[in-house]
């Protein structure tokens, strides 16, 4: 299989460091699947997922979106500093197509400045990093891990962010290689 391309996609406010920095750790994750990053667009949120009542964006509606900017993309990035948010959920940190090319990906709340501490590039950079990890694991076929260390055990804070590593657990290692030629065929979209 030939080594694939994550195209970045920024809506609204990422800081460009965060991005520089998240590229290598991607492809180290990634290594025998992923062999480069590249900034592919930067767009506005669109109001169409926007939620006046809460305040937030459809993760779905999104995803939904940036399918018109897919065509030809191996695996594309969305990153946001919008909230977002799915029915059924308060709030999500992303949300991936689960197979498919499309993982997106909230700062909003992994940033240490949202909890009312000071900024940490290094911190926000780590949550980041994992959260992107996890959801391009969706894109290729992995399910919500039940290891709570493995990158794709489901977070629903910030805390478990933190307590999660940035690497998948051995069983889930094993789900990525077995499923190296051909994606898995399941519908989860979390």
């Amino acid at each position: 299989m030939e080594l694939l391309i994550v195209e970045f996609i920024i809506i609204g406010e990422v800081p460009r460091d965060l991005l520089s920095s998240l590229a290598p750790k991607i492809i180290e994750s990634y290594h025998s699947l992923i062999r480069d990053c590249q900034f592919m667009v930067h767009m506005s949120p669109p109001d169409v997922a926007y939620h006046p009542g809460r305040g937030q964006y459809r993760s779905d509606v999104l995803l939904k979106h940036l399918c018109r900017f897919t065509k030809g993309c191996d695996k594309v990035l969305a990153l946001t500093d919008v909230d977002l948010f799915t029915p059924g959920l308060n709030f999500v940190f992303g949300q991936a197509q689960c197979p498919g090319k499309i993982a997106l990906v909230s700062i909003h709340r992994l940033d240490p400045t949202k909890y009312g501490a000071p900024p940490n590039p290094t911190l926000l950079l780590e949550r980041t990093t994992k959260e992107a990890i996890h959801e391009l694991g969706h894109t290729f076929g992995l399910q919500h891990c039940t290891s709570p260390r493995c990158v794709m055990a489901f977070s629903n804070s910030v805390m478990e962010v933190d307590k999660k590593t940035a690497k998948f657990c051995a069983r889930c290692i094993n789900r990525l290689a077995a499923n190296r030629p051909s994606p898995f065929y399941s519908h989860d979209s979390l």
